[in-house]
């Protein structure tokens, strides 16, 4: 494959539409659509543990669906300046409430490899305690939902016949029990 050119053909407030055009594997001229995001770096993903272990999510409307969906914390990149885990840390608290004394960063990689041009990274907080009310934006509707980690995937399949749930949350589990966090 060999890129030839790649062009924004939309800028809106946060994300850019882009297209790359490229000849592929058979000398053909094509095009590939995506969105990159307007941002100082990656959001973070952040999967928290209580003490009691269990694991927090998120009950959150995201708009592009118009319903709910159940996901891990996370939040954007969006100051200057910011380190990943000053982010992790920062939208933890807002979000949920709780505070993490350690943050471990786990992986990164891409969202949605054929769409969207950005990756993702994941962090762990174990033993994280609540301090206060989370204090949400404007924009946000979230319900906390805290889910005993032995039973998370039971969880996570039941509620998925229900309602949309980011499948996100099982990847990251293999590595955490390998890394023996869990």
């Amino acid at each position: 494959m060999k890129i030839i050119k790649t062009e924004t053909i939309f800028k809106g407030k946060y994300l850019m539409l882009k297209i790359t055009h490229f000849i592929n594997k058979n000398g053909k001229k094509e095009f590939w659509e995506f969105v990159e995001r307007k941002d100082f770096g990656p959001p973070v993903v952040i999967f928290a543990l209580t003490k009691n272990k269990e694991v927090l999510l998120e009950k959150i409307y995201r708009v592009p669906f118009k319903d709910w969906v159940i996901e891990l914390p996370a939040g954007l990149q969006d100051k200057k300046g910011e380190r990943e885990e000053e982010v992790a840390r920062r939208e933890l608290l807002e979000e949920t409430g709780y505070k993490a004394e350690r943050i471990i960063p786990i992986i990164k990689g891409p969202i949605s490899p054929g769409g969207f041009a950005q990756e993702v990274v994941y962090y762990f907080a174990k033993d994280v305690t609540f301090v206060k009310k989370p204090v949400l934006e404007d924009s946000e509707e979230i319900e906390v939902i805290k889910v005993p980690i032995k039973k998370l995937v039971d969880f996570i399949e039941r509620e998925s016949k229900k309602m949309k749930v980011d499948l996100k949350i099982l990847t990251i589990l293999p590595i955490l029990e390998k890394r023996k966090l869990i």
